[in-house]
């Protein structure tokens, strides 16, 4: 038996040293070159790589891998893992698949419908559009279809391991989906974002596809190896412009995040952005930039280290905290006396945690507002 698990990837990355994982370049036939094995060889749809997102590494495997007996897709920071965290071997792999017809990454339970958190998300058109083609094409798909996007189970990711008969029919079924739903929908008129839509669409109709085919299920932990690049390329340029401590550096700041937030929502997502630091950081620059043209005393006459002025402003959010439970040190109160908050700190400070509202003005005593 061999396996090869093909690691899809749009970015340099630590590779794994276990021989089963494969980097596989995505979208390599419209990108710069990254020194790995790309998707734009053979039978391959790699220039639509915007669109498709790490699915153009699905179908080139699907349709240039003859040799592995099983093969599976997963990402450059996303790796199925033991319970314990560790990565799966390849004798792992071949163990498990030898009792259960496919792996899928962990689901996740949502509140409400999946169809919902599409309309949230993205463009309800699309998954209308995709239910009609699935009627059309595959009338027992697509009552599945229905079923599922009316649940609230989510396997997401596009992650999955089996044999490569089963990859290659369920991309085969997959693409004629989607060659059909790309008719339909206006994809160029999106966003760079929202231009993923068939990555966006496949997460749940791989589900369809295995559920309705009675497949068994191995539910796999999914570990993150780090943030999205794209996050951690927002951060630093954040730290950077901050780090001018110019009131035209914090505009440019500003403006930044709130242009990349309209194309890139997803980068605040917790499985972007791990530290949970864009938020906090995001109220950071508002206030200093507010502080500046207020004039008088700024959060930049501490520091212009974004890092150290997030820690901060969490510092005196659990600080207000302690002070309104009555549980506050003499030295917590010197610190938050001591600190001299804005009147705007403040307001952003307590407007954003609920259980602060109800003594705001004892918080502003204490700060000596």
């Amino acid at each position: 038996m061999s396996t090869k698990i093909f690691v899809m990837t749009h970015k340099k990355f630590q590779e794994p040293k276990e021989a089963c994982y494969v980097p596989l370049h995505v979208g390599k036939a419209v990108a710069e070159p990254l020194g790995y094995p790309g998707d734009d060889t053979g039978d391959n749809i790699s220039a639509k790589n915007q669109y498709y997102g790490e699915l153009t590494g699905l179908y080139w495997v699907a349709h240039n891998e003859t040799e592995a007996d099983y093969v599976g897709l997963c990402h450059y920071r996303r790796f199925f893992v033991g319970d314990d965290g560790h990565l799966l071997t390849e004798s792992e792999y071949e163990n498990i698949l030898g009792t259960y017809d496919v792996m899928l990454a962990r689901p996740v339970y949502y509140e409400t419908s999946y169809y919902e958190v599409y309309r949230q998300a993205h463009h309800i058109r699309d998954l209308d559009v995709t239910q009609e083609v699935l009627a059309q094409l595959y009338p027992d798909d697509a009552a599945v279809f229905r079923e599922i996007i009316q649940g609230n189970k989510v396997y997401s990711c596009n992650m999955l391991v089996s044999t490569r008969e089963h990859v290659a029919a369920y991309a085969r079924w997959l693409f004629s989906i989607f060659d059909e739903v790309e008719k339909r929908i206006d994809v160029e008129s999106y966003d760079a974002y929202h231009k993923r839509v068939f990555g966006f669409l496949s997460e749940q109709l791989l589900y369809v596809w295995v559920k309705s085919r009675g497949l068994s299920v191995y539910e796999a932990q999914v570990g993150l190896t780090g943030e999205k690049a794209e996050t951690t390329e927002l951060k630093q340029k954040l730290r950077g412009l901050v780090g001018q401590g110019t009131a035209q550096s914090l505009a440019d700041a500003l403006s930044l995040f709130r242009e990349t937030m309209k194309q890139r929502p997803d980068l605040m997502l917790g499985g972007s952005d791990l530290a949970g630091e864009l938020e906090d950081m995001f109220r950071v620059i508002f206030i200093c930039d507010g502080e500046w043209k207020q004039g008088g005393r700024s959060m930049l006459h501490i520091t212009t280290d974004l890092d150290m002025l997030v820690r901060h402003y969490r510092l005196m959010g659990v600080i207000a905290g302690h002070i309104v439970s009555d549980t506050a040190s003499g030295e917590e109160r010197a610190y938050f006396r001591d600190a001299m908050p804005s009147p705007l700190f403040m307001q952003i400070m307590i407007n954003n945690a609920p259980a602060l509202q109800s003594r705001a003005a004892e918080l502003y005593s204490a700060a000596g507002l």
